[in-house]
């Protein structure tokens, strides 16, 4: 506990000289923080359906390969031993496995990678034309609690879902 309020005092006494070099600034500006749930205009963009396939596809995919594997898993865990065969099966399915995560991974990747570009630059626009200084994560920020609060009118999302099918 004493160790996370010298981190605090830290942080406070950084934000603090920050503050007071900032205002002696005379560039200083006031920060305007917003929030966003990226992945929900992700998938306003056209292809966030096809990501949204490909992602359904690999969880059915993976999970027939992670029952299978349960099955043999189980039975080593009943402390039974596994016949040479199901011993082969079982690292087949290990290495299919991975294999099958990777691949899904490459594609899921490859397919979102428009909507990402235009999310962003969607969001940068909309940041630029209102004059917010800084956009959050909603999902992130509060899955890391770094927000313990935020009034819901800072929520842009909608704002940039319009913005990406403007464009």
């Amino acid at each position: 506990m004493r160790r996370l309020t010298l981190i605090g005092l830290a942080v406070a006494a950084l934000l603090l000289a920050n503050g007071l070099s900032s205002t002696l600034n005379a560039q200083a500006r006031q920060t305007k923080v917003v929030f966003i749930d990226s992945q929900a205009v992700i998938r306003a963009h056209p292809s966030g359906a096809q990501v949204d396939a490909i992602r359904n596809q690999a969880e059915a995919e993976v999970k027939e390969l992670t029952d299978s594997i349960s099955v043999l898993d189980a039975k080593v865990a009943a402390g039974q031993t596994l016949t040479p065969d199901e011993s082969e099966r079982y690292a087949t399915l290990r290495s299919t496995l991975s294999a099958v995560q990777t691949r899904y991974l490459n594609e899921i990747n490859a397919a979102a990678a428009p909507a990402v570009e235009a999310a962003n630059a969607a969001i940068a626009a909309l940041a630029k034309e209102n004059g917010y200084t800084i956009v959050m994560d909603r999902v992130e920020a509060a899955n890391q609690r770094l927000v313990v609060y935020s009034d819901d009118d800072l929520d842009i999302t909608q704002l940039a879902i319009d913005k990406l099918k403007a464009n």
